[in-house]
């Protein structure tokens, strides 16, 4: 009986080693998979962007033809857009509008060509009718005047059987 206690005694011991062994690197495991969301959300970071967009030019379409509008609309038009959450949204003259775009395919190329396009939904005054808005960002090496990175935009919004809206101008990041 002491030899069988003793092969008990032996045998607990190794269980109690395999399990030790088990225990630490199951443990090093979940440290890894509960840092890998953080690591994932740094690098997420870095290349996430926003961009701020003011247009110089504008364009009223109908009819088949365009006149380019040279003043007064500056100040009263933006865009953005959040390349981490999707979002879109854009501030047309009285109102401002938001919802999540769809990025076209083969727009978000390495050159950094976005298109995002969205029926935004008003924002200021809840009431008035949703807007499409298509937004392309074209990258460029080009720098504003406080020497941040500026990217051109082209902006069309206001779709429908009376016309659109043509903008062009930059986006600081």
């Amino acid at each position: 009986m002491g030899i069988h206690h003793r092969g008990a005694v032996i045998h607990c011991r190794q269980q109690r080693d395999r399990r030790d062994r088990i225990t630490v690197p199951f443990a090093f495991a979940v440290l890894l998979i509960l840092l890998r969301p953080a690591m994932g959300f740094a690098q997420e970071y870095k290349e996430y962007k926003e961009y701020h967009c003011t247009p110089d030019a504008q364009y009223e379409c109908t009819g088949g033809q365009c006149e380019k509008a040279t003043e007064g609309f500056q100040h009263a038009e933006s865009f953005i857009y959040n390349t981490r959450t999707g979002m879109l949204s854009a501030c047309l003259w009285t109102n401002c509008y938001a919802a999540r775009a769809a990025v076209l395919d083969g727009t978000a190329s390495e050159a950094g060509t976005i298109t995002a396009i969205g029926k935004l939904m008003p924002t200021a005054h809840p009431g008035n009718e949703p807007v499409i808005v298509s937004l392309t960002i074209h990258s460029s090496d080009n720098s504003d005047a406080t020497d941040k990175k500026a990217v051109n935009f082209t902006a069309v919004w206001g779709y429908g059987n009376k016309g659109l809206t043509l903008d062009m101008g930059k986006c600081a990041l």
